[in-house]
């Protein structure tokens, strides 16, 4: 992908990305659905007129993007998408192109050439050494983005642009309204059936201790092989997906690519040294603590994916299931429970048959309509400071 046309203007439209009609007659051209998980994904060729106004070479393909409905909410998102990619301009071409968006939020960007890096490294393997720098080159490079080129932050972030704990805090205080609150009270029957009191996470965030103050940057917040593509040809590795960038302590982002892209534990010091080593020449202040404090960034990681991990696990087994597919579900839940147990501080956690039966019982309830069981009223809130969100239609 290229960058000789980023001088011209960006079109913000308000027809819906859904009409492919916009892009060329369905039934003379062919259009490529790509995975995602939170959005539907299409490849199609631009129109002459699209491909003129942005320099798109012959051949060139774009990227419908459209959010997904039909998926719980169980992410946190600081800013609508296609908000950060008009801000990270400066970052290319380690990042798409956005070329237009729609008021439904649906953008169209530069389609990415290149193969995932899940391809080429499986989950679990380890990473090429050569690979690992360029990956923590790609995380200290989102430091370049100035703060004033980014929308406005949600009101419960802190005032202060270096405070780490204060951040990590709103970070609990954001997961636990908007995924755990957001969601009890169809599904807390089940977490509380597991072991999973409502307060866990918030709770967690009210331990935390004192953190080293480190200066805020832009953060990709979902580093992870699938979300890297490797372009033909040699040229920079492409972090794609922001949905879920914020603006924060770049421990956060650290912690998030340390756990998610699933590396062999017997690496993690190698790719902990190559991200210090890549800040160092970018923002020394960055890595004032980081030994001490990057625990608790991966014990935040590890809490909070509890609930995600459980609610999408559970939403699978809504359609007539057979007993494998309970099997697998158990194991993954199992698994959720005991990644989180320490941080969350659960006092037991079931075993894979107890976790089976759980499921079994409250999928045979109707699948989510099961009642809560906790005294009427309790409330359920965070101790955690709850101001009103900033309205930026991104949640």
């Amino acid at each position: 992908m290229g960058d000789s046309a980023s001088h011209r203007p960006f079109r913000r439209h308000s027809t819906s990305p859904g009409d492919r009609r916009a892009f060329a007659d369905p039934s003379e051209t062919a259009h490529i659905p790509v995975g995602g998980h939170h959005n539907e994904n299409t490849e199609l060729p631009p129109t002459p007129d699209m491909a003129h106004r942005h320099g798109l070479p012959h051949g060139a393909t774009v990227l419908l993007r459209q959010r997904r409905t039909d998926v719980l909410p169980v992410v946190v998102r600081t800013w609508s998408e296609w908000r950060v990619l008009l801000a990270v301009g400066v970052l290319r071409p380690r990042a798409p192109r956005l070329l237009e968006a729609h008021a439904d939020g649906g953008m169209v960007l530069e389609y990415v050439r290149g193969t995932p890096l899940r391809e080429m490294y499986p989950d679990g393997t380890p990473v090429a050494g050569a690979v690992v720098r360029q990956l923590a080159r790609l995380l200290a490079r989102t430091c370049l983005v100035e703060r004033t080129a980014l929308p406005p932050l949600p009101l419960e972030y802190p005032r202060g642009r270096s405070d780490s704990r204060g951040f990590l805090r709103a970070l609990v205080t954001s997961h636990h309204r908007r995924i755990v609150c957001a969601n009890w009270g169809v599904y807390g029957g089940l977490f509380e059936a597991l072991g999973v009191p409502p307060q866990a996470l918030a709770d967690w965030g009210e331990r935390l201790p004192e953190l080293t103050p480190r200066p805020f940057s832009l953060l990709h917040g979902d580093l992870h092989r699938d979300n890297v593509i490797v372009p033909p040809g040699g040229a920079p590795l492409v972090m794609i997906d922001w949905e879920l960038a914020t603006y924060g302590d770049p421990l956060h982002d650290l912690a998030i690519h340390l756990v998610r892209m699933r590396y062999p534990v017997d690496q993690w010091e190698e790719v902990v040294g190559a991200w210090i080593g890549a800040m160092l020449r970018m923002r020394r202040e960055a890595v004032a603590g980081v030994t001490n404090d990057l625990w608790y960034y991966l014990e935040f990681e590890r809490a909070q994916s509890l609930f995600p991990d459980v609610l999408r696990t559970v939403r699978r087994l809504n359609a007539p299931f057979g007993q494998a597919e309970l099997d697998r579900a158990a194991e993954d839940v199992t698994r959720a429970l005991r990644v989180a147990a320490e941080p969350l501080r659960l006092p037991r956690v079931p075993d894979e048959a107890r976790v089976g039966r759980v499921l079994e019982q409250w999928t045979g309830t109707g699948g989510g309509r099961v009642r809560v069981s906790r005294a009427p009223g309790r409330d359920t809130r965070p101790h955690l400071p709850l101001p009103r969100l900033a309205g930026d239609g991104s949640a």
